[in-house]
């Protein structure tokens, strides 16, 4: 498959591609170079839909997903 470099430096991830690895928008990536190569790996995290998700996990996970809902909040409250 083909894709083009924008004149902002932005590559558009061919659609049958993002359906295999199951991505999607706002999703992050780490970026690499392997020789003159270009490596996208998508950042995988955990994301509850509800609190009951959390439920007996480890304390880590909690404070991190605590965290997540203070930068949600944050971002609320900013006009763009």
């Amino acid at each position: 498959m083909k894709t083009q470099l924008s004149e902002r430096g932005q590559v558009v991830i061919p659609k049958k591609i993002r359906e295999t690895i199951r991505v999607s928008k706002g999703d992050e990536f780490e970026v690499d170079i392997v020789g003159d190569s270009i490596v996208l790996k998508p950042i995988r995290r955990f994301k509850a839909q509800k609190w009951q998700d959390y439920s007996g996990i480890g304390g880590d996970i909690v404070d991190s997903y605590l965290e997540d809902k203070k930068k949600e909040k944050k971002h609320e409250n900013v006009y763009p």
